[in-house]
């Protein structure tokens, strides 16, 4: 059985965090405006390969990696491995410019992209006609709501449900054109 992108994603994300909990001087590397503000572009590009991967302590790595477990192997197959891949790293293009030019905060985490999938698959299952949708939308509003706690953040996980309509809107432009077009 070959290995799924969403368990390559668990796992760089553990060896990241674990090495970063031998160096924490790794997480200044989280996303924030500081490299930029500094004209420190390498930096910046380097904030943008680890700020998804690198989680601030052991319950926000295992939360993350069990949700990526169940739910992003579900979305994985359904989506199939390229859109999949390429939906990460939109997403992830997209995170990273509201964190880079909107947050105070040194932030780190891929819970934005679990927010992402959450509303993708919120959508899915509505589009199927599948009433169970509608719990999926309560956990999208607690996903949302646990941002009043102050280490968590509200503009990767808002923005991170928000990308899924804008990516699923572009998905629609360029299927009209036939860019997307399946033979």
């Amino acid at each position: 059985m070959p290995l799924s992108i969403s368990n390559i994603f668990i796992f760089i994300s553990v060896i990241f965090t674990f090495i970063a909990s031998l160096f924490p001087n790794i997480y200044m590397f989280g996303m924030s405006s500081f490299f930029l503000e500094k004209g420190n572009f390498p930096f910046v590009w380097i904030q943008f390969i680890l700020y998804s991967f690198l989680h601030w302590w052991i319950f926000h790595l295992f939360f993350n990696s069990i949700f990526i477990y169940y739910f992003w192997n579900i979305i994985e197959k359904i989506m199939g491995k390229k859109k999949y891949l390429i939906f990460f790293i939109w997403n992830t293009l997209f995170l990273w410019w509201i964190l880079l030019f909107f947050s105070s905060a040194n932030t780190v985490g891929i819970s934005g992209f679990c927010m992402a999938l959450l509303m993708y698959y919120t959508l899915y299952l509505k589009e199927k006609n599948d009433s169970e949708y509608k719990w999926w939308i309560t956990a999208i509003i607690v996903n949302i709501a646990i941002t009043i706690y102050p280490e968590i953040s509200l503009l990767g996980h808002l923005f991170g449900a928000i990308f899924w309509g804008l990516f699923r809107l572009g998905e629609k432009v360029l299927k009209k054109i036939n860019f997307l077009h399946k033979p």
